[in-house]
């Protein structure tokens, strides 16, 4: 049994959490949840979302590619995604790909 399964929860119409260790066991499933992130589509007007890190508690490299991923998605529905309280391990990672702007935490 797995006790520190990932999740993606909703907290609002445009505030979103992820939880748990977020790495390549679990990433499959993160991007599985966030499905519902893209369902508030706005052809006309850009819609802001957050999504806050501060209960992860584990991340790799799995994490900065969801997180890609996710921006991506986002950008295809005219969403602009936003994160906050990204964990300094994967601050570190998105410099050392030179990803860093694609992905910037609110809250530096």
């Amino acid at each position: 049994m797995q006790t520190d399964q990932a999740k993606f929860i909703q907290q609002s119409e445009q505030a979103y959490m992820i939880s748990g260790k977020v790495d390549f066991s679990t990433v499959p499933d993160l991007m599985q949840q966030a499905k519902g992130l893209f369902a508030i589509k706005n052809q006309s007007n850009l819609v802001k979302c957050t999504v806050n890190l501060s209960q992860v508690s584990a991340c790799n490299s799995a994490g900065l590619a969801l997180m890609i991923e996710l921006v991506r998605e986002a950008r295809r529905n005219n969403i602009e995604l936003q994160f906050k309280n990204m964990p300094d391990s994967l601050q570190s990672i998105a410099k050392a790909y030179g990803v860093e702007e694609e992905i910037r935490d609110l809250n530096r």
